[in-house]
């Protein structure tokens, strides 16, 4: 028997993915459902959280990605580009629908990430939602800071189209403190004013030298490069600093055609604040990167930048991990430059609360907002997003733009709603060392760009995004932690049928009890859930109906009745993306076949197949997986059982065996499923 001592069953898990979002955007669903092909609602359930999918599916950080546990097997699912392939190809409006219009109006200051995803969850609450930006368009720092070859603006736009869709009115050129103030805004019939302006500004460094001609600030030579395609730099650029904004302006000076191009930052090459795809990127364009060096002082002859004096890091965080650099002496070198790019943070520019009253800040010049209320010191303000954070990521920076409409519409109702996503939830356990080796190993799906040779002459976009076969086949990556099978104690009769038949050794049976526990590390093969006399085990989503609501709603078509033979293909979906058009199967198999697609059809009970035969089918054809290609591994020891079963039975009944074939398969697409699959017909044509 399989017996353990468990600590304890976590009933409420929630996938790692999930809990690492500072949206909780619900990665494994909309990933689950682009594995099956259901690309609309993938788009929609994205949506419910992030109003800029398209943007955030490109420049996102993606600590989901991190925390992923398939990083324990191979590599993770590359979730961020999944959501922009959503953003790109599946766009369309929300279908949540406002139950309620109430009569406050609210004006947001700032068209960044915090402000539109205020207006937009506003909006769905039913307020009036009016943002005021300075800019002449939306996005903010997106615009702004964002190179256009990372983030073009065109998926900005659409984003932020959707937003205005929902009723938010947008007016541009119109600058907070100047166009318009708190006591404006009070007079026009805002009932409440959210401030999302965001950290406009670059910071600077207190060294000798910053003041000579040729030392530029890196927000703004990334605006200028952004908005005016240019800016004047020199033949030898450095840039100073480590982060996702440095190499921003290292890439981008590449385009300005510089004989070179260097990054000088404190950050040893494992500790430099942004992904290592945008590090490896910079470095693959050209750019040199000096790791684990600190700025002396900027060197420089007539009022020119000469070089950036340099010395050697220690450490750039102390024994209670606070960022507190410390050098070697003497370790003076020259790194030499005739341009250095400042890009070691942002700051805020606060020239907009002079001669408003009342708004504290703190000693770094972002605005004091209570954690829970987002209200700042002054009645009916609120604030979010960079101005509040200091410095976020864009994720956060929405999460808190979400977080601050609830807490407004909870103010204006004298209510209580809550977004259930934050709360707190025990993640999903690593997979076990044990399980490892059972668990199949998957290649990720890399993202295609641009060659090197084309990239560098223009700002077009490099990443040029995921087709529909290769994201599907990447989603199919997927472990769907967190919404396996449970076990229902009620049902369960503790008979060890799922410890016997689960080939990832997951069911266990704990010292004392008499029921089975299955963990976090169930991998959704479904063997457990058909096998189980008692019908005890079910899978968590509804997600996994293991084929049958698919096959009801073939026969709800009408006209298939009249279509002479009528086969019924219970098919693996693991092994049937897309490769081209050539190989697709699915439009030429019209007419005469309907595909019920299972994510590995261990999950099809003997019930279905006789099920589609009592909806009119007159002939059933099941393509499984061989052993070797099988994503599950164990699939077809039980496949084969269960078509064996089948068949006897409907022998039995007399039925000629031709109206039911099974047949293992490499591909469920290609010339080989074509044969199978007109062989069947003539043969039943024939009958």
């Amino acid at each position: 028997m399989n017996t353990c001592a468990m600590p304890g069953k976590k009933m409420n898990e929630e996938a790692p993915c999930i809990l690492a979002c500072p949206l909780r955007q619900d990665a494994r669903d909309y990933v689950q459902l682009i594995a099956r092909g259901r690309f609309s609602e993938a788009f929609q359930l994205v949506r419910e959280r992030n109003p800029l999918p398209a943007a955030c599916g490109r420049i996102c950080t993606h600590p989901c990605e991190t925390k992923c546990r398939r990083n324990s097997t191979d590599a993770p699912i590359a979730i961020a580009w999944l959501k922009r392939f959503l953003g790109d190809n599946f766009s369309e409006e929300p279908r949540r629908t406002v139950a309620e219009r109430y009569p406050e109006k609210i004006a947001i200051i700032g068209a960044g990430p915090a402000g539109l995803t205020a207006a937009n969850d506003l909006a769905l609450l039913g307020y009036s939602c009016t943002i005021f930006e300075s800019n002449s368009t939306p996005g903010g720092m997106l615009r702004m800071g964002v190179p256009t070859y990372r983030l073009p603006r065109v998926s900005i736009d659409n984003d932020v189209d959707i937003i205005k869709k929902l009723g938010v009115d947008i007016q541009y050129n119109t600058t907070f403190g100047v166009d318009v103030t708190f006591d404006s805004l009070k007079k026009e019939g805002f009932s409440v004013v959210f401030l999302g302006v965001g950290l406009l500004e670059s910071r600077t460094l207190n060294i000798e030298g910053v003041e000579l001609n040729g030392v530029l600030k890196g927000v703004s030579f990334l605006n200028e490069v952004n908005t005016k395609g240019n800016a004047r730099i020199g033949k030898n650029v450095l840039v100073i600093g480590g982060g996702a904004v440095a190499m921003d302006c290292a890439r981008t000076a590449l385009r300005l055609k510089p004989d070179r191009v260097s990054v000088a930052c404190l950050e040893s090459r494992k500790e430099m604040p942004t992904t290592d795809f945008e590090i490896e990127e910079a470095i693959h364009e050209g750019t040199v990167v000096y790791n684990s060096v600190g700025p002396k002082r900027i060197v420089g002859k007539d009022g020119k930048v000469t070089g950036l004096e340099t010395l050697k890091v220690k450490y750039v965080f102390d024994e209670q991990k606070r960022f507190n650099p410390a050098f070697h002496e003497g370790s003076e070198s020259i790194i030499e430059a005739d341009t250095i790019i400042l890009a070691i943070g942002q700051a805020s520019n606060l020239s907009f609360l002079r001669g408003q009253e009342g708004i504290q800040v703190t000693r770094g010049g972002t605005i004091i907002a209570n954690p829970t209320t987002f209200s700042a010191s002054v009645h009916g303000v609120y604030a979010g997003g960079d101005i509040v954070l200091g410095r976020g990521t864009m994720t956060e920076s929405m999460a808190q733009g979400k977080k601050a409409a609830i807490a407004i519409h909870n103010a204006l109702r004298n209510t209580f709603l809550k977004d259930e996503k934050w709360a707190d939830k025990p993640a999903v356990s690593d997979v076990a060392a044990s399980k490892i080796g059972l668990i199949k190993k998957e290649q990720k799906q890399e993202m295609p760009t641009m060659s090197l040779d084309k990239r560098l002459s223009n700002f077009n976009e490099v990443e040029l995004g995921f087709s529909l076969n290769v994201a599907v086949r990447e989603a199919q990556r997927c472990m769907n932690c967190g919404a396996g099978a449970q076990v229902d104690d009620n049902l369960c009769v503790g008979c060890l049928t799922c410890v016997r038949v689960c080939p990832f050794e997951v069911p266990k049976i704990a010292k004392g009890d008499t029921t089975a526990y299955i963990d976090g590390d169930c991998q959704s093969c479904g063997l457990c859930v058909v096998e189980c006399p008692a019908k005890a085990i079910s899978f968590k989503t509804p997600l996994e109906d293991c084929g049958k609501d698919a096959l009801e709603a073939v026969f709800e078509e009408k006209f298939v009745q009249g279509i002479k033979p009528f086969i019924i293909n219970f098919y693996c979906q693991y092994s049937a993306y897309k490769e081209d058009k050539e190989s697709a199967t699915d439009n030429l198999l019209f007419f005469h076949v309907r595909r019920v697609g299972v994510l590995g059809l261990g999950k099809v009970e003997p019930s279905s197949y006789l099920r589609a035969f009592e909806l009119g089918a007159h002939g059933v054809l099941v393509t499984a997986c061989k052993d070797d290609t099988c994503h599950f591994c164990k699939d077809q020891e039980w496949v084969e059982k269960r078509v064996n079963y089948t068949a006897q039975l409907l022998r039995g009944l007399g039925m000629d065996s031709r109206r039911f074939q099974t047949h293992f398969v490499s591909s469920q697409n290609g010339k080989e499923i074509l044969d199978i699959a007109f062989r069947m017909v003539d043969e039943l044509r024939n009958l």
